[in-house]
């Protein structure tokens, strides 16, 4: 990890997991930190820790929930405000999984909502300090998962209609894949700076997947996730990937990192293969531009062409 001092990176999902372990290791390498946290207290809780963990740490808490729309567009402006107009690393990484049926305020479903939706309106939103940094990167967090993804969508049928909380999570992780390449080829479209890159921490033992397990019950996929746990490796030792993806300089725009071990559940992060359907143009596009529309179009249009036509 080369020297960060000088830069600036915002983590969601910062206080806890690997979104706190990716916050420290990047305190550690000398960058100011800002961590978008679901709620102000929160954000104050988690900077509190990351101070106790390393005390010459430049961090600062802040407040995001990406559930909500109108919040994400103030948080996007405190963040802003915070980095002096500056963020050299954005790193989505804040997530929800095995939800039961739930939907926004804003009418959305809450996988979608959160994982994605959140994410795509707050790249939006710090777009200008994004821009403000010479070699900006948004790094998109994933799973390995997304390969059991099939169309995401902000719609969400009822229990009643079949929904399945892990289906719901299998698409959003597919959609952070969709974004990435989508947002790589609109800024290499428009000749920006900007990269945007996909990184997944692999089996991981964080709150996220201890929820999912509590959710699950007796059922069949519990017993298969507390077999999984034995392969989990840390939240220190699966952000990597993620400060890989956010730092070296050798990793080009729409590149996608992970583990580097058997199927991708740990070790050293590598370049790794994203599913077909994670590069298809038709579904680049279509979810780009429902979520313009959804989130009050954050990303100004090109006048060109579409920027993925020809992009993969």
């Amino acid at each position: 990890m080369p020297d960060l001092s000088g830069r600036t990176a915002v983590i969601t999902g910062a206080s806890r997991g690997i979104g706190a372990a990716t916050a420290e290791h990047l305190a550690r390498g000398g960058a100011y930190v800002i961590l978008a946290c679901s709620s102000p207290a929160e954000g104050r809780a988690a900077e509190g820790a990351l101070r106790a963990r390393v005390p010459s740490a430049r961090v600062v808490g802040a407040g995001c929930d990406l559930a909500r729309l109108d919040q994400v567009r103030e948080a996007a402006e405190h963040i802003t405000a915070l980095a002096g107009g500056r963020v050299d690393m954005l790193v989505n990484n804040a997530g929800v999984a095995a939800l039961p049926f739930t939907l926004s305020v804003d009418g959305h479903e809450m996988h979608f909502a959160v994982n994605h939706l959140g994410h795509f309106a707050l790249t939006g939103h710090l777009l200008p300090a994004l821009l403000n940094a010479s070699e900006p990167r948004v790094v998109n967090v994933t799973s390995v998962l997304h390969w059991l993804g099939r169309r995401p969508s902000h719609r969400a049928r009822p229990p009643a209609r079949r929904y399945h909380r892990w289906t719901a999570y299998f698409d959003s992780k597919l959609a952070n894949l969709l974004f990435t390449y989508g947002l790589a080829a609109w800024a290499s479209d428009g000749g920006l700076p900007l990269r945007a890159i996909a990184a997944h921490p692999g089996l991981v033992d964080t709150t996220l997947g201890s929820s999912a397990l509590d959710a699950d019950g007796r059922h069949l996929e519990a017993r298969l996730l507390r077999r999984l746990q034995a392969r989990w490796h840390s939240p220190a030792e699966a952000a990597w990937p993620l400060v890989r993806a956010a730092t070296d300089p050798q990793v080009a725009n729409g590149e996608f990192l992970g583990p580097g071990g058997r199927w991708e559940w740990s070790g050293t992060p590598v370049r790794v293969r994203a599913a077909r359907r994670a590069r298809d143009v038709h579904a680049v596009e279509r979810l780009w531009r429902q979520s313009q529309q959804l989130t009050g179009h954050p990303f100004p249009s090109h006048p060109v062409r579409p920027p993925w036509e020809g992009a993969f």
